[in-house]
């Protein structure tokens, strides 16, 4: 529950229509499926009892998968197409949760109205959505219904925000203009520069401010003198913090701490560091490894361990010590691809004449990656994240790559964001590791459940297909 109001409350500007929103959405199903439930005799097996509680699970369903899906932000307001896409992404969500929750209850022969149900629902969301959507854009358009607003400073930070409020006008505010000591060159013509920082006051009072954001730097004195008229006009005051250092175009996490007393924001955006985040991710990876593990234990593991067994003296499965999360030190498991040699920390190298005939085939199709589906279901690594190098590059790549620590943040993947982009294999120049390093840091900054399916479907793709670089 405490979730599902972090999701609600994430949205910024006003929490009451992705509220109401969601309601809507709920009450729709509820009276779509009853509707089809009475005039069709589609589910007439079952009681009307266990219909209505199916509706119920429908409408949460769809809510869990539509705030997931951030189907409800504010920034979507007035733009059809990308509510359409999130809604799409919502709908597999959608799809997956009422197969693990319903799917057994209906009976084989009639998946049929049960897929007829899961269509109308979303449809129905979708269409009731966007006729309010216009109507929302509408209204929001009329200034009665939009809060006057204004931006203290013409720095970086304050131009972000008014790009922001032009270019979103369905949002609440209104942006009337900025002020500073003079206009700034950075700015466009199109947003009105209304005067110097000592005419703010007089402009709240005759224009009928209802919010003003701060984006100066090092300016106390002035601060405390606005703070203290907003709050004497009950004018919202906000602040837009500049930390030097910190790169603004990149998604930022933030936290309120001591009971919202003291805001904190996170140098760099890590979702993997919530704990909700991990168990969502460590729950998949256990059953996804575990369903590729019973399936393949007794078909493709049998028959790749003969083939390497008939074409080359030695163990059938290889091991070596590879960093993982915190650089921790963990056995990483791979079907052998080369012959018996001393150089466990030497990287494969095209026409590497280590390599066997069998291996060469398992390392084009990555079938030698397979037995670290055991390394995941222990926990070493995850179905995704980077991939886990050499011992030796621990020594080697920090030193010229100043980022290349920050990859072990996460736990270590057996395929990666880095060689679903073409990224994988030998490493023999810097800008080489240096664009995986880039590929993994924009994985951990942007992780997601439907990021992780993508790169999953990416990789079997690619193993159909096969890769130039997989040698």
């Amino acid at each position: 529950m405490e979730y599902f109001l972090r999701r609600v409350r994430h949205y910024q500007y006003s929490t009451a229509i992705p509220l109401l929103l969601l309601i809507l959405d709920g009450l729709v199903i509820l009276v779509v499926s009853s509707q089809l439930y009475t005039h069709s005799h589609l589910f007439n097996y079952f009681s009307p009892e266990s219909f209505r509680f199916l509706s119920v699970i429908l409408a949460i369903c769809w809510a869990l998968a539509a705030l997931f899906a951030r189907v409800y932000q504010i920034g979507n307001l007035g733009r059809p197409r990308k509510i359409i896409l999130r809604s799409a992404v919502a709908s597999v969500l959608y799809s997956i949760l009422l197969l693990l929750l319903v799917g057994y209850q209906l009976p084989f022969e009639k998946l049929s109205e049960g897929m007829l149900l899961y269509v109308v629902t979303v449809v129905s969301v979708v269409v009731v959505k966007l006729i309010l959507l216009q109507v929302y854009r509408y209204f929001r358009h009329l200034t009665i219904n939009r809060c006057n607003t204004i931006v203290v400073g013409g720095t970086t930070r304050g131009l972000e925000l008014m790009l922001y409020f032009d270019r979103n006008a369905s949002l609440s505010q209104q942006l009337l203009g900025y002020f500073d000591q003079q206009p700034s060159e950075m700015i466009s013509p199109n947003i009105s520069y209304l005067g110097s920082l000592e005419k703010v006051k007089n402009f709240c009072q005759t224009h009928q401010v209802k919010e003003i954001y701060y984006a100066l730097d090092n300016q106390y004195a002035y601060f405390e003198d606005l703070q203290q008229f907003a709050d004497e006009h009950f004018i919202f005051l906000g602040v837009i913090p500049h930390i030097d250092g910190i790169d603004y175009r990149k998604r930022l996490d933030t936290h309120l701490l001591d009971d919202s007393r003291i805001p904190v924001i996170s140098s760099r955006r890590i979702p993997l560091y919530r704990m909700v985040n991990v168990l969502i991710k460590r729950g998949f990876d256990i059953v996804f490894s575990s369903l590729v593990l019973l399936g393949l234990a007794v078909t493709v593991f049998p028959l790749i361990a003969l083939a390497i067994r008939i074409d080359s003296r030695g163990s059938i499965l290889f091991r070596q010590l590879r960093p993982g999360r915190s650089n921790q030190l963990f056995w990483c498991y791979k079907f052998r691809t080369m012959r018996v040699n001393t150089e466990g920390q030497k990287q494969a190298t095209k026409n590497d004449s280590r390599i066997t005939r069998v291996g060469a085939f398992l390392r084009k199709t990555s079938l030698d990656e397979l037995p670290q589906f055991y390394n995941v279901l222990r926990g070493d690594m995850s179905v995704v994240g980077p991939r886990p190098n050499l011992i030796v590059h621990l020594e080697e790549y920090p030193k010229v790559i100043k980022d290349y620590s920050m990859r072990h943040w996460v736990t270590p993947g057996i395929t990666g964001y880095a060689q679903v982009n073409g990224y994988r294999g030998e490493t023999r120049e810097v800008y080489q590791m240096a664009k995986r390093v880039e590929y993994d840091l924009q994985y951990m900054e942007n992780w997601s459940l439907m990021l992780d399916l993508k790169i999953i479907w990416l990789t079997m793709y690619n193993m159909v297909k096969g890769e130039e670089n997989a040698y």
